[in-house]
């Protein structure tokens, strides 16, 4: 079947090079603008792209290409172009950069292709910062915590409180940590309890991820831009944090699923918190009402030995314009939203409120 619109394709690797670029890619922004110019000329980028279907940027058609390259270069499959991948050690070269990225696009169509059935999930673990500076934020009297997870992919979100934190400004977390976070923090630090007890993880997701299956790991570093070396690291780093404590992802519909958790009893003096980083852009607007009205239904019920908590990491409703992601974060009985702060789509800076 052709692709639906070969114009909104050739957009979908334009626009994707210049979120690169702003969110510190130089090396995909590159090799995205070189498959532009490929896609132009009709070569082996069109050749790729000419069997998909439905809308090229919303789907981020860019980056399930680039993904199947970067499994072809962690494989060990693509040694040329790997020279210029530091997540295997290399150094971008603009000089041969281009050949050797066209190069394995020519040898390796066929799996390129294919892999343009495989979604982007990135589950990236600085986000856990926004996050857990959200739930440090509505938690009063409590000590203790149940998290419920909504798009958690490998669930490395999940395991939140077994991280460690680290800024000029604040620190938390278990110091000899698998895993740590470093970040930028400007404004005043998040109230930061004495004791924080998560006594339940969950998560659901259309598309988990077994983060015990060595191949679904792979899928999941594969969408970690390979020059952001930080990044791949802490992934990697959660990924086996995450192996030692496996997080609890059911295969399920949001709504459904949020439902049945939230119908379940909760013990007294126990905070239930509804967490969720970049997903909520990708759901049908039918989803997003039907969670909606889930929520709302279970703040309701909410009381003050049994708190409710909805803290999110998601896109203003403008877009994302440079301006960070925003921290929401809102508590029941009688809670307003509020916006504590923005943030990088990653977590390598955040600017708080509070």
């Amino acid at each position: 079947m052709p692709a639906d619109d070969p114009h909104r394709i050739l957009e979908s690797f334009e626009l994707q090079a210049d979120w690169c670029r702003q969110l510190g890619s130089d090396l995909y922004a590159d090799l995205l603008e070189v498959a532009a110019a490929d896609l132009r000329g009709g070569d082996v980028v069109a050749n790729i792209v000419d069997d998909f279907t439905g809308d090229a940027v919303s789907a981020a058609l860019p980056l399930r290409m680039m993904g199947a390259v970067h499994r072809l270069v962690l494989m060990g499959l693509a040694p040329d172009l790997a020279a210029h991948y530091p997540s295997v050690g290399g150094t971008p070269n603009r000089s041969g950069l281009a050949d050797d990225f066209l190069a394995t696009l020519h040898q390796h169509t066929w799996y390129v292709k294919d892999g343009l059935n495989v979604a982007p999930q990135t589950n990236d673990i600085g986000r856990s910062t926004a996050l857990l500076a959200g739930i440090f934020s509505v938690i009063e009297r409590e000590q203790k915590v149940r998290l419920l997870g909504l798009g958690s992919a490998g669930g490395l979100n999940l395991n939140l409180d077994r991280y460690r934190y680290e800024s000029d400004s604040w620190r938390w977390g278990p110091e000899n940590s698998g895993a740590v976070i470093r970040f930028d923090w400007s404004g005043p630090p998040p109230p930061l309890p004495r004791q924080f007890i998560v006594t339940d993880r969950r998560g659901c997701d259309t598309r988990p991820i077994d983060v015990m299956d060595p191949e679904q790991d792979l899928r999941l570093l594969s969408f970690i831009w390979p020059d952001q070396e930080d990044r791949f690291r802490r992934t990697a780093e959660a990924i086996e944090t995450a192996r030692r404590h496996p997080p609890e992802v059911d295969r399920a519909d949001v709504a459904e699923w949020l439902a049945l958790r939230l119908s379940e009893e909760t013990p007294r003096r126990t905070l239930t918190v509804i967490q969720h980083s970049i997903m909520w852009q990708y759901l049908p607007d039918a989803v997003k009402a039907a969670t909606g009205e889930v929520i709302d239904e279970a703040a309701s019920r909410a009381t003050r030995s049994r708190p409710l908590a909805h803290v999110s990491y998601e896109p203003p409703p403008t877009g994302y314009e440079g301006k960070g992601m925003m921290v929401m974060a809102t508590r029941w009985p009688g809670g307003e939203p509020r916006e504590l702060g923005r943030g990088h789509a990653h977590g390598h800076w955040f600017e708080w409120t509070g």
